[in-house]
């Protein structure tokens, strides 16, 4: 089956518009109150902290438009152009600045960063916008700041390399952030959130970018997510030139779109590692779409390494076209990415090598621990003479096991008296155990550090928050449907007198199989008692047998105190329940 994609990216021609206010360009400093003053009729303010631009407006090279904490709101009349050739700046702020078009109007503001203007945006939340252009920018910055319905794609640059960092792109109509084909730029964009953009079904996914610069493109740890409309993409990149394309995609999640990343041309190396890439199936016909990674190369230069990334849901798993250069792990540095539950028309398709071009895929989680599952589930040469060759042995192999359990200070404060606590495994590999002595921290509200295999679940989730006065059960169950229960127990020590003369102990602990064996070499009568870690009375007996045992079966897991009394003596011991 031959997989047809396409992925349209559309020529930007930039224009900054020269409005009917220009500033002189002699080094002067404005912030909106001046502003106002010097541009008397293109902006004015209606009250305190609150400014309206009613026509265009330039602030030339030398020149700097400070947006000052003293400013709230910006209220830009339909179809004004804001260019700025000098600089723009907001300083720290505590309360954010609304910077808010005519959402009646047909033609919404514009916001031009010219030639050479530096920029530092932050705590900006821009609302009824056309489009922020930056056209050959020097050093532009958007810090924590939001966009909301845009007319346009919102964030269109050329020739500049801005960073965009911690803020939020939400209902907007096209691309969240774009660039041309025939442009450069190595934009950095680190941990921000996309939501439901491309209202217009465009055919373009949220972040839509051209040929990078001389410094690497880096999109990392941002969440990308589609809603409904089966043209919009995740993540895409083309680079039709000849100039290279360095390229890091690393730590992001991306779902629900119609594909979750796609690269297209020549000259691409692209490191692509630890994404989360899920359920990008909005495009119905798997022929247009529906990959959770898509690599379309027009020569072997269109290059993409793949490292540790969880792909399932998604209508194919991995897309390799015509030609390419795809490392997805070697013997040497094998892949780890975890592949499951791809597919369409009940065919699962977790890798499609539609290319001539051989590929390694060593080292990767394909559905099963079954080698010849993989076979199954990978299209290449075996498959289709003309197809290149996968070499996806060996595969890696998951199962449902804690890796490493433990409590970290940063994340628990009520234990700052200590280090951080590390939990041991058990022989038999299924309890994790922690023996506190005297010094007992609150146990009650613990966000522990739970390390997993990549695709394997857990329930409860990792960092839910958990009460160790009780053990705490962990399910965990691998894509292919093994599963195992993880049980963590505490040891609490203090108030245990362990030298009092009474001979008597217990034989196992924790509790297993629902019998609690207890130990009496005294030779003596003994009375036992048993307590919740609430105080609740749960057995009571007395007995002179060596040996005996009391069946917990109706016991709920937990800890448990063990009370011996001999001869007004008392020794007590504290137990788990499993």
């Amino acid at each position: 089956m031959k997989r047809i994609f396409s992925l349209l990216v559309a020529t930007i021609v930039y224009f900054c518009a020269f409005g009917q206010w220009v500033s002189p360009g002699n080094g002067t400093n404005y912030n909106m109150s001046s502003l106002s003053l010097a541009a008397y009729g293109a902006v004015s303010m209606s009250q305190n902290g609150c400014f309206q631009i009613h026509q265009d407006i330039t602030i030339s090279a030398n020149d700097i438009l400070y947006l000052e904490g003293g400013a709230t709101d910006i209220q830009i009349d339909n179809g004004v152009t804001i260019t700025i050739n000098g600089a723009i700046m907001t300083e720290p702020r505590v309360n954010r600045l609304s910077v808010i078009g005519d959402s009646t109007g047909t033609s919404f503001f514009t916001l031009c960063l010219g030639t050479a203007a530096p920029a530092y945006f932050s705590n900006v939340d821009f609302r009824y916008g056309h489009q922020i252009q930056l056209l050959n920018s020097g050093q532009v910055v958007f810090d924590n700041c939001g966009f909301t319905n845009f007319s346009d794609a919102v964030i269109n640059y050329m020739n500049c390399n801005p960073t965009i960092q911690n803020c939020y792109f939400y209902d907007n109509q096209k691309a969240a952030v774009t660039s041309a084909v025939n442009t450069a730029g190595s934009p950095k964009i680190l941990s921000n959130h996309f939501y439901n953009n491309d209202l217009s079904n465009a055919n373009v996914p949220q972040i839509n970018i051209g040929p990078g610069d001389q410094d690497t493109i880096i999109i990392m740890d941002n969440y990308i997510e589609g809603v409904a409309q089966n043209m919009s993409g995740g993540i895409g990149i083309m680079n039709m030139g000849s100039s290279n394309t360095l390229l890091l995609v690393k730590g992001n999640v991306i779902e629900n779109n119609r594909y979750g990343y796609t690269q297209n041309g020549t000259n691409i190396y692209a490191i692509i590692e630890d994404n989360i890439i899920r359920n990008n199936n909005l495009e119905t016909n798997p022929n247009n779409g529906g990959s959770g990674i898509s690599i379309y190369g027009s020569s072997t230069t269109c290059g993409a390494k793949l490292r540790r990334n969880l792909i399932h849901g998604n209508l194919w798993g991995v897309t390799a076209i015509y030609n390419h250069n795809i490392d997805m792990g070697t013997a040497e540095d094998p892949g780890g990415n975890v592949l499951y539950d791809n597919g369409n028309n009940n065919v699962e398709y977790e890798l499609y090598n539609n290319s001539s071009c051989n590929m390694s895929a060593v080292g990767n989680y394909w559905g099963s621990n079954d080698a010849t599952h993989a076979e199954d589930v990978i299209y290449h040469q075996n498959d289709n003479s003309s197809y290149g060759l996968v070499t996806y042995n060996p595969v890696m192999e998951l199962y449902p096991d804690i890796l490493d359990f433990r409590i970290l200070v940063s994340n628990n404060p009520q234990i700052s008296n200590f280090d951080d606590i590390v939990f041991n495994f058990s022989e038999n590999g299924d309890t994790l155990y922690y023996y506190f002595g005297c010094l007992q921290p609150d146990l009650s509200s613990i966000v522990p550090t739970v390390t997993i295999p990549l695709g394997v679940s857990c329930t409860p989730n990792p960092g839910d928050i958990v009460n160790l006065y009780n053990a705490v059960t962990y399910t965990l169950t691998t894509p292919h449907g093994t599963s195992k229960d993880w049980v963590v127990v505490v040891y609490l020590g203090g108030g245990v007198d362990e030298h009092n003369g009474i001979s008597v102990s217990v034989v196992q602990n924790p509790i297993i199989n629902n019998n609690l064996h207890l130990r009496n070499e005294s030779g003596k009568s003994i009375a036992v008692e048993v307590h919740s870690i609430t105080g609740q009375l749960v057995y009571q007996a007395e007995s002179s047998d060596e040996s005996f045992s009391v069946n917990t079966s109706d016991w709920q897991k937990g800890m448990y105190l063990v009370t011996v009394l001999q001869d007004g003596k008392r020794k007590t011991f504290k137990v788990v329940n499993l």
